[in-house]
């Protein structure tokens, strides 16, 4: 069980981007972890999907895991994003195992391949050769995800119903900036900008917001259920995703029962600047009464 001291230390993080390996490269790290660098955990096409693994050299399993999903706006970014990477190492500091992975990127791909990626990452732990290699609980995975990596984490947590512990789905998920509803009238909300709007229509393959028929689909909010996992909707004041969308979010959640907490956060940061010291408390006391 994670304790509220080994989830603040988790997401304390300050690391820097790593290059890209085109093969898997186990490297010493620090006294505390060990890193794979490059792991294909699934392949599309010709294009394989690679993660970067940061493992507690020490902790003895069966122990939780974190996946964690960079922002970048569906066009940009990567599993070295130094947020992300320095979110890893220091998971793995606090005797999680956690993975930062590459999902496919806009306009080449588009709607639903990138919560295609996220499920797959999910399974990838779960197969008994990662629960066995990485001494894994496989009943116990969340998601993390900043801006863009938010949506998509928002949408893969909500996907399917049913047990929170098989399959694709897991315990529990944060977000940081998520946009929860993509549909025309809710991106109108708290005026965003037209490149953020642009951004969303090139994710779900639209080129007009008022004729996007997939933006339903795409939205996590049409997909709430009971049998959803506790959600953490972290949110800046005045930032480029309006409060609207959290909170919109969560009068879904409650109505359907599910667990869940909102944390607004004075003024523009958005994504992984959110995380200062008041919010990683949150996130922290969180994951650990969830996961």
């Amino acid at each position: 069980m994670l304790t509220a001291v080994t989830v603040a230390a988790l997401l304390t993080s300050c690391s820097s981007s790593t290059p890209r390996s085109q093969e898997p490269e186990r490297i010493g790290g620090s006294d505390a972890v060990v890193h794979e660098r490059g792991v294909v955990y699934a392949t599309r096409g010709d294009e394989q999907l690679r993660l970067d693994a940061c493992l507690p050299r020490e902790a003895t399993g069966p122990l939780p895991s974190l996946v964690i999903l960079h922002g970048g706006g569906f066009n940009s970014g990567d599993r070295t994003e130094s947020g992300s990477a320095g979110l890893c190492d220091s998971a793995a500091r606090t005797g999680v195992v956690a993975v930062s992975i590459d999902y496919r990127l806009a306009p080449a791909s588009t709607y639903p391949a990138q919560v295609q990626d996220v499920q797959s990452a999910v399974e990838w732990l779960r197969q008994p050769a990662q629960v066995q290699k990485y001494s894994l609980d496989p009943t116990r995975i969340a998601l993390l995800g900043s801006s863009a990596g938010a949506i998509l984490a928002l949408t893969a947590a909500t996907a399917g119903e049913g047990r929170d512990d098989t399959g694709t789905r897991v315990k529990a998920v944060v977000s940081l900036s998520g946009v929860a509803d993509l549909r025309d009238s809710a991106l109108a909300l708290g005026d965003p900008s037209p490149q953020a709007v642009q951004l969303v229509l090139t994710y779900l393959g639209c080129t007009s917001a008022t004729d996007c028929p997939q933006a339903a689909e795409a939205s996590p909010i049409t997909h709430v259920d009971p049998s959803d996992p506790p959600v953490l909707l972290v949110n800046g004041t005045d930032e480029l995703v309006p409060r609207q969308q959290a909170e919109a979010m969560a009068a879904a959640l409650q109505e359907a029962g599910v667990v869940h907490r909102e944390v607004f956060v004075d003024g523009d940061a958005h994504g992984s600047a959110l995380l200062h010291n008041d919010v990683r408390r949150d996130v922290s006391t969180f994951l650990q009464e969830n996961l």
